[in-house]
C-alpha cells in the first residue's frame, strides 16, 4: 500500500468527519450509502487512506455539502484542471464565491426579469413550444435566487451603456428591467458599472465571466455564437481577470452607474419615481 502524507490529507479527513456529523450519520451509515466499507470511511477520516476523486463526489452527494469535499480534494491533490461537474456553467455559478461578468449587448441572465427574458427566448428559440419557452424563462430568472440560497457571493457586472437605450420587447418591459437592476444594486445584492463607448476602450465584443470556485481555483467562461467555453489554466484566468480590472477602471463608478440607469429609465421609459 502506498504511503499517504497524513498531514496533507488531514484537512479532508477533518472536513469529512464534520460534514458526516452535521448530517447525523455514523461512519457505518455513510459507508453503506456510498458503497464503501465501514473501515474505509474511518481510514479516510483518520488520514490513513487517501480519498479518491469519485469518493469525494459520492460523499458530497450523500451529505449534501454543495461540493465542499470535492473542492477540498481538488486543492489538496494540487490539480489545476476543473472537474467535469464544474463544466456546466449553472453548476459553476451555484458554487462560486465570486462572479465577475462583462456583457456588451444584453442584460445578463442573472439580472433579467421574466418579461425581458421571455422576449429574448421567443426571438432566439423560434422552434420552442410555449411550454418549453416558459421553462427556459423560469430557469433563467430563477438562477439568482438559487445562488443566494448558499449565502451572498460577490456579484459584479460591467455592462455597456448602449444596451440600456436598446428597447427589448417594449417600454414597459424595459422600465421593469431597469428598475429591477436598480433595486438589486441598492439592496447590495449586486454591483453594476456602466461602460461608456470610447474609441480607446479595451472592451471585447463578446461576453465573459470570471468565477472563483473557492480556495485558489477560478475559471473563465466565455460565450460565443455557438454557446460557451470554459478555461481554467492559470494564465488564461489571469489574463481575463486583468482585462476585467481594465474594464472596471474604464467604467463609471457604481453610484454614478446606478444614477445613470435611473436617468435613462426616467427619460426613455417613463419611470419618474
Amino acid at each position: 500500500m502506498q504511503k499517504i502524507d497524513r498531514n496533507k490529507w488531514r484537512p479532508f479527513g477533518h472536513e469529512l468527519r464534520q460534514q458526516r456529523q452535521l448530517a447525523g450519520m455514523t461512519q457505518r451509515q455513510l459507508a453503506g450509502k456510498v458503497g464503501l466499507s465501514h473501515g474505509m470511511v474511518g481510514a479516510i477520516e483518520r488520514c490513513t487512506r487517501k480519498p479518491q476523486a469519485e469518493q469525494s463526489d459520492a460523499f458530497d452527494v450523500v451529505l449534501d455539502t454543495g461540493g465542499i469535499l470535492r473542492r477540498l480534494w481538488q486543492q489538496l491533490a494540487e490539480q489545476r484542471h476543473v472537474p467535469d461537474w464544474f463544466k456546466d456553467v449553472l453548476i459553476m455559478e451555484r458554487r462560486a464565491t465570486e462572479i465577475r461578468e462583462y456583457e456588451p449587448t444584453t442584460i445578463p441572465g442573472l439580472l433579467q426579469t421574466p418579461g425581458y427574458a421571455r422576449t429574448l427566448v421567443n426571438a432566439r428559440r423560434t422552434t420552442a413550444t410555449v411550454e418549453e419557452a416558459e421553462e427556459m424563462v423560469t430557469t433563467r430568472t430563477g438562477r439568482l435566487s438559487v445562488i443566494l440560497e448558499n449565502g451572498r457571493p460577490l456579484l459584479w457586472f460591467i455592462l455597456k451603456e448602449a444596451m440600456f437605450s436598446r428597447t427589448v420587447g417594449d417600454e414597459n418591459i424595459m422600465r421593469e428591467q431597469l428598475a429591477h437592476i436598480i433595486k438589486l444594486a441598492e439592496d447590495g445584492v449586486v454591483r453594476v458599472q456602466l461602460l461608456p463607448d470610447t474609441p480607446t476602450s479595451a472592451a471585447p465584443g463578446t461576453p465573459f465571466r470570471v468565477m472563483a470556485l473557492g480556495g485558489t481555483q477560478s475559471v473563465v467562461y466565455a460565450e460565443h455564437a455557438l454557446g460557451g467555453e470554459t478555461f481554467d489554466k492559470p494564465e488564461q484566468v489571469n489574463a481575463m481577470t486583468t482585462l476585467f480590472g481594465m474594464l472596471q477602471a474604464e467604467a463609471l463608478p457604481v453610484p454614478a452607474s446606478i444614477n445613470l440607469i435611473r436617468k435613462i429609465n426616467g427619460e426613455r421609459y417613463g419611470d419618474v419615481d
